[in-house]
């Protein structure tokens, strides 16, 4: 279905640059110590208004962008470093602050920059 879609849009549009999307979906290889780094950087807290949901989505944007931005199932057992990360007790907590975050990056600009802010800083 993908490919069908993909060879219509270059059709009909072939102006788009695909590459740039297939690139913003290729996830990174999980890396444990950019893990470290990005936890270091934002230092989620449920004190701290939304670190824990900048984390989760900066998580999601570096390893498994399909979820936060065709809302697919993460990759690479992301749910799992993102609970063990924070501190949380149930799967459930982790799958409620993927959804809560995928929203927030999906709707709010802000937040959607702070999340593009902390990945590029990440990636470098």
């Amino acid at each position: 279905m993908d490919k069908m879609v993909l060879k219509l849009v270059l059709k009909n549009n072939p102006e788009i640059d695909v590459e740039v999307y297939r690139q913003a979906l290729m996830p990174m290889t999980l890396d444990l110590s950019i893990v470290d780094g990005l936890f270091n950087e934002i230092e989620p807290s449920p004190k701290k208004h939304n670190s824990e949901l900048l984390f989760t989505a900066a998580m999601l944007l570096l390893f498994s962008p399909r979820a936060i931005l065709l809302s697919e199932k993460s990759e690479y057992g992301i749910m799992r470093i993102i609970k063990e990360k924070l501190g949380l007790k149930q799967h459930q907590y982790a799958s409620y602050r993927v959804k809560v975050a995928r929203e927030l990056y999906e709707v709010d600009k802000v937040f959607r920059q702070l999340v593009n802010d902390c990945v590029e800083r990440v990636r470098i």
